[in-house]
């Protein structure tokens, strides 16, 4: 089975443009693809005790705010690099409904995780036996990582009690490299204001520009800009081949799915997202492995996680764990300091 990188839009202006409609269509082609796999995605998500046990028990993974990340200013990196570009436009570009479009495009951008928006991730990685990650996020090597297969089939929900509506979850590969992601930031940028130019010569043949034609504008053109945003990270993060599940919801909306846990500093807000995969009429929790980290002693883990799973897929549940599915491995070596 494959998996395809959804679209998504962030802001839905009262009237579209359709030659702005055009570019984020052109700009989608190149971009989704590199989100998309045509076999089986297999991601690792590291996380300790507590956490395999409460994602296994509730058949959930908790979306952290993004402030409180290893890196909490990546949302600011991402936004700096577009802004930059814009900035840059700015200063080149003279005509006046282009000077005010870009001006727009700027405070929708400024805007996105101030006002408008709250930014959940779930973040996953390509390898399932990585040092880093063991300690950082698996208890220094203590912990665990859950593999889970990613299809196009899969299905997230914040609630079970109507699984007829799924939440609109993306996934995205994290782009690194700063060439790359300046590349991709200039080629929209140049797409977005070619394709503007366009409307504005069809508007001016046709009787005007519309009243704040430019805002409208701005929105839509905006929604692949903070797709952008979200989907990059500092260089120096890179090791990680980070794969991340992205809620984006209006602080508003449905507080009572707001939850926080706490570290030794802080409250951490989170919102639980029970993640299902359909098969044949079943809801299954799409967990395909468990590797246990290298300061774990192997045969009793092994031997405690086999009876877990085995206790916790016979549980009554909306979501069924296949048992016989879930692969338990160690990681093939120890860290110093095992006793």
């Amino acid at each position: 089975m494959s998996y395809d990188a959804k679209e998504i839009w962030f802001y839905s202006p009262e009237v579209s443009t359709p030659q702005i409609r055009q570019a984020i269509e052109k700009f989608w082609k190149a971009w989704l693809p590199m989100h998309s796999t045509s076999v089986d995605l297999p991601l690792y998500h590291y996380t300790t005790l507590e956490g395999l046990k409460g994602i296994i028990r509730n058949r959930s993974i908790w979306f952290t705010h993004t402030s409180t990340l290893n890196d909490p200013t990546e949302l600011i990196y991402g936004k700096q690099l577009i802004l930059n570009q814009l900035n840059n436009e700015l200063n080149k570009n003279h005509e006046e409904i282009i000077v005010k479009f870009l001006h727009a495009l700027i405070d929708e951008i400024n805007r996105f995780d101030k006002i408008m928006y709250e930014t959940y991730v779930a973040c996953f990685r390509e390898s399932d036996n990585l040092l880093s990650q063991w300690r950082g996020y698996a208890h220094r090597g203590g912990g665990y990582n859950l593999g889970f297969s990613f299809t196009s089939d899969i299905k997230f929900y914040q609630t079970l009690d109507n699984i007829e509506k799924d939440s609109h979850i993306i996934l995205r590969k994290i782009i690194y490299k700063e060439n790359d992601q300046n590349q991709l930031i200039a080629d929209y940028i140049t797409s977005i204001l070619s394709y503007a130019g366009d409307a504005i010569k069809y508007f001016q043949s046709h009787g005007g520009i519309p009243e704040i034609w430019e805002l409208m504008a701005a929105m839509e053109s905006a929604n692949i800009l903070c797709d952008l945003m979200l989907s990059f990270k500092n260089p120096v993060f890179i090791e990680e081949n980070e794969w991340r599940l992205i809620l984006v919801r209006q602080p508003e909306h449905k507080a009572n799915q707001l939850k926080f846990r706490e570290n030794e500093k802080l409250l951490i807000p989170y919102i639980e997202t029970f993640i299902i995969e359909q098969i044949e009429g079943k809801s299954f929790f799409p967990l395909r492995s468990i590797k246990f980290g290298p300061m774990l002693d192997v045969l009793s883990t092994r031997s405690a996680l086999k009876l877990f799973i085995s206790k916790e897929s016979a549980a009554e549940s909306t979501v069924n764990i296949n048992a016989n599915g879930v692969r338990i491995t160690d990681a093939g070596y120890k860290l110093r300091g095992y006793n």
